[in-house]
């Protein structure tokens, strides 16, 4: 489930444009469900007073010693920091790492979570779409079995996540997209990042119901529990080893 960097490039050079104080920095999200949407890059540098819901949720059940995977700019690491618990996080992109440990970010790591050697940790926090970088079903198998290395005995990993809606193509949409396969879950997206005028290449992004992911947890020997839901079934779950 690691990620190739090219395509992530437009996402990790508009951080450090924001960073360095272009506040109209603005990423355009492409994707093969239909939206277009431009995001501002201003919603990774959030405060605490500015989380989701989900989010405000997640850090309330966070416990132990947490990894932060994905962790971005740090928005969430540094909000645990504050609650006094001990956090790891981890990014592939070295703009986003260097951008945390300028932030305050005490324990940054540069890397793939699911290629991590050593720690087990009492979280596992994944969010923003957390699951996204899993990109397949097929690839949940792996995601389980990563988990379960990093967790220490009794812990749990707080992931979120929404099912996929198509929506209707923009007039004149000029992207195009791998075709789907016949057994194609309609989560498995195509995601194309856009930003100061220069198109990422598509890469794999998984937007997985709350229902298929408690049915592949079951599979895969894990308990799912839903710790919130919102009327856009959008979801945040604790997954924790059955046995």
């Amino acid at each position: 489930m690691s990620r190739d960097l090219e395509p992530l490039s437009p996402y990790a050079r508009s951080l450090s444009d924001f960073f360095a104080g272009d506040e109209a920095a603005t990423l355009v999200v492409h994707s093969s469900l239909g939206e277009h949407d431009e995001l501002p890059v201003a919603v990774f540098f959030r405060g605490e007073e500015d989380f989701f819901p989900f989010e405000v949720a997640a850090l309330e059940l966070c416990r132990g010693r947490v990894l932060d995977g994905g962790a971005g700019t740090g928005v969430h690491a540094l909000a645990l920091q504050q609650r006094g618990l001990k956090v790891r996080a981890i990014d592939v992109l070295p703009e986003a790492t260097e951008i945390m440990r300028r932030r305050g970010v005490h324990d940054v790591s540069c890397g793939d979570i699911f290629e991590l050697q050593g720690g087990r940790f009492d979280t596992v926090l994944l969010l923003l779409n957390g699951i996204g970088p899993v990109g397949t079903l097929r690839n949940l198998r792996r995601f389980f079995e990563c988990a379960g290395r990093l967790l220490a005995p009794g812990g749990q990993v707080l992931v979120d996540s929404a099912e996929a809606e198509m929506a209707e193509p923009l007039a004149g949409d000029r992207w195009e997209w791998p075709p789907p396969t016949r057994e194609a879950y309609a989560g498995e997206a195509w995601i194309r990042l856009e930003y100061d005028g220069a198109l990422g290449s598509p890469f794999r992004e998984l937007y997985l119901d709350a229902e298929t992911l408690a049915m592949q947890a079951r599979r895969h020997g894990w308990l799912c529990e839903l710790a919130f839901t919102d009327e856009a079934r959008g979801y945040l779950a604790r997954l924790r080893p059955a046995a």
